[in-house]
């Protein structure tokens, strides 16, 4: 019986560890040559290839491409498997939506939250409901004031252990924290941004590590 269960597990287990790859073979403005496990298709931006890979933007020097749940930057015969990572600097790329935000998943010490891109700010920011829900302790932090919209507010001068957004993380970031509920949605600011570079082509921002 354990010799016949393990012959039956054996086809099982070659299926899942094989992993499709993609490599890009041609770039072009607004489309995309691409190569999953030997399928070739020529993708333009919007459209998808037949086994999933969707093009975001595309020129002739690089492409954006969604591929196994992740958002890539892709150059020329670049190849992208569900095992393998190219090891160079970390991207994170990222579409401006319909309010010309670009908006973006991060995680503040393991917990998750969305955010806006904000060059603006001085600081990552967010309201006192958020820091809660995140489980950040400002009691007892120094008090400043802060200058928004709508006046000037009260808030709490805080170091976020460690703030990640996709693949690009930071230790000890600094953060304020604003009484009340607003933001509505945690600010991605310069004491995150300054230890990155930032690159904006047309609605694509791409984050890139140093």
């Amino acid at each position: 019986m354990k010799k016949l269960l393990t012959l039956m597990l054996l086809p099982l287990l070659a299926t899942s560890l094989h992993a499709a790859e993609l490599t890009v073979i041609g770039l072009f403005k607004n489309a995309v040559l691409l190569d999953i496990d030997g399928q070739q298709q020529l993708v333009r931006t919007g459209s998808s290839h037949a086994k999933g890979a969707r093009v975001i933007a595309a020129d002739s020097r690089s492409a954006v491409v969604r591929y196994q749940g992740k958002t890539l930057r892709l150059q020329l015969n670049k190849r992208i498997g569900a095992h393998y990572i190219d090891s160079g600097n970390m991207e994170v790329v990222l579409q401006r939506n319909s309010n010309r935000e670009y908006r973006t998943r991060l995680h503040i010490n393991g917990r998750a939250a969305d955010a806006v891109v904000d060059t603006g700010a001085t600081t990552v920011a967010m309201s006192a409901t958020q820091a809660r829900q995140l489980g950040i302790r400002y009691d007892d932090a120094p008090v400043v004031s802060i200058a928004t919209a709508s006046g000037v507010s009260r808030g709490f001068s805080v170091q976020l252990n460690k703030l990640s957004v996709g693949g690009i993380e930071r230790r000890q970031v600094p953060a304020v924290i604003i009484d009340g509920n607003h933001p509505h949605v945690i600010l991605l600011g310069m004491s995150f941004l300054e230890h990155v570079d930032i690159q904006e082509r047309g609605n694509i921002l791409t984050l890139t590590s140093h």
